[in-house]
């Protein structure tokens, strides 16, 4: 570190202590201990600046810091820089292919949720749980899940290889092309005594008309009980979650959004949009995420249907990105790279813990 860089973090932990000490002092009178928190943190970057064992480089720390402040919120919270923001805000391209993942953050990696039916990545064996330790070459370790969303897509036909490490295996890797690909449809069957069977791989624009529609073949086949299939279903929008659930409810609530800085909203089902009030069973995996434990929460606790498997995976969150326009800090506002962005997440379904 220059002598300039040392001077920079001097006066800035000189202007922190000062900021922190007021807050705390007004902490402790309000009841807050965020002021304490800084306190501690800036203690360890103090000491970390002034006694490691050889220079340290405070962009990459920092880096590190943010980073770590996203894993301990949830896999899908995140701090992109400038040039991954950028990155991120440009559209998808048409043209563009991909493998047919949805992709979250567990134990400081990339994790997969689940592998879209059909995609290059189920036929290439990826499963839900599966880390990704890197991609080409690029340890995933330090990227946020749209980062690694965006590096697994490319042109069609191209190869991307992955590194990847499952429970109980070797750590092995794998090559898988890119492909452009297309939402599956719902799809049902009869199955023996006038059971339906439907199975919804995902959950793409207007899949709610799509079940409908296969829900009333089955009905004109004689199905009297029916079994709705949402194993591996993470793909799609919360708000197709939504109008799922709402063919099997007669009204009542089918979730709730909240956040810390907005009133809480319920979404209830409209009662003239059901299809089916017979007999239920809903099953489910740890590849079922996002709008599928909507669906399977307003069931269990509606009572409307059983829910069997395994626990669900656990992500039906509603993400908001929040542009970082001012430095945090001093010391970030005269270090390089200070134009920062963050995406996070604010409004949260909430489903009840047992369908998670």
């Amino acid at each position: 570190m220059t002598a300039r860089s040392r001077l920079l973090v001097a006066l800035a932990s000189t202007a922190l202590i000062g900021y922190v000490a007021l807050g705390s002092l007004l902490g402790r009178v309000l009841g807050d201990t965020s002021y304490g928190q800084l306190a501690v943190f800036n203690e360890v970057v103090r000491l970390v600046v002034e006694a490691y064992v050889e220079p340290v480089n405070i962009d990459r720390a920092m880096a590190g810091a943010r980073l770590g402040l996203g894993d301990a919120l949830d896999g899908d919270s995140g701090y992109l820089d400038a040039e991954e923001f950028r990155l991120y805000q440009q559209p998808v391209k048409e043209t563009d292919a991909e493998i047919g993942v949805v992709l979250t953050r567990r134990f400081s990696f990339l994790m997969v949720v689940s592998s879209r039916p059909g995609s290059p990545a189920e036929k290439a064996g990826l499963r839900a749980g599966d880390i990704l330790k890197a991609i080409d070459g690029r340890h995933s370790r330090p990227l946020a899940a749209s980062t690694g969303q965006r590096l697994l897509r490319g042109a069609p036909g191209s190869l991307v290889k992955l590194a990847v490490l499952r429970a109980g295996a070797e750590p092995f890797e794998v090559s898988v092309v890119r492909e452009r690909l297309s939402a599956s449809a719902p799809r049902g069957k009869m199955l023996e005594n006038g059971t339906g069977y439907l199975k919804l791989g995902e959950f793409p624009a207007r899949v709610a008309e799509d079940l409908r529609a296969e829900l009333e073949s089955l009905k004109r086949s004689g199905a009297k009980t029916l079994v709705l299939d949402l194993r591996g279903a993470a793909y799609g929008a919360p708000e197709e979650g939504v109008r799922v659930a709402e063919i099997f409810l007669k009204g009542g609530v089918v979730t709730k959004l909240a956040g810390t800085k907005v009133p809480e909203l319920v979404l209830s089902a409209d009662a003239t949009r059901w299809a089916w009030d017979g007999p239920l069973a809903v099953l489910v995996d740890t590849g079922s995420a996002g709008p599928s434990e909507i669906v399977a929460a307003a069931m269990l606790d509606s009572g409307r249907a059983s829910v069997v498997g395994e626990h669900t995976f656990g992500r039906a969150a509603i993400q908001k990105t929040v542009a970082m326009m001012k430095p945090v800090s001093a010391m970030a506002a005269k270090l390089p790279g200070t134009r920062r962005r963050y995406r996070s997440q604010r409004n949260a379904p909430i489903a009840p813990e047992a369908a998670r």
